[in-house]
């Protein structure tokens, strides 16, 4: 099949959709493409965070992590390009101290990227196959 014709495919089925479908095919492959730019896995993980923005301390809750950034969890609003420092435990219980930049703010919390990658934090970490049970396992995301 040419590009030409899965195209005029594609056009024809999202011409068939309600709107609340069509948005939720743009958000999957808005989502699809976002995900082909991380560098590192992400790993769902439920862990409290202590982080400091504008000399001002916050405390919310990790939903997930890689070795380049995370995404924190909480009502307290972050802007995008402020500076954090954020602190945390890992589930094999070793502290973390890093510094990053809020790069994404959402409702619901933001999503930080480190100014350094915590990869030999979390390259200790078994990867289990099955959703998680407890807060602090982690489990990687697809």
């Amino acid at each position: 099949m040419s590009l030409s014709e899965a195209t005029s495919r594609l056009i024809s089925h999202i011409l068939k959709m309600g709107q609340g479908e069509i948005m939720e095919l743009l958000d999957l492959v808005e989502k699809k493409n976002f995900e082909k730019k991380r560098k590192s896995p992400r790993f769902d993980y439920y862990g409290e965070a202590v982080y400091v923005v504008k000399g001002r301390a916050y405390t919310g809750f990790i939903k997930n992590i890689s070795t380049e950034g995370v995404f924190i969890e909480t009502p307290d609003i972050t802007e995008s390009g402020e500076k954090i420092i954020l602190s945390f435990e890992l589930p094999d219980g070793e502290h973390v101290r890093v510094s990053g930049t809020v790069v994404r703010g959402e409702a619901n919390g933001f999503a930080v990227s480190f100014d350094r990658t915590i990869d030999g934090n979390l390259s200790r970490l078994k990867v289990p196959s099955t959703e998680p049970e407890s807060p602090g396992q982690l489990k990687r995301r697809k």
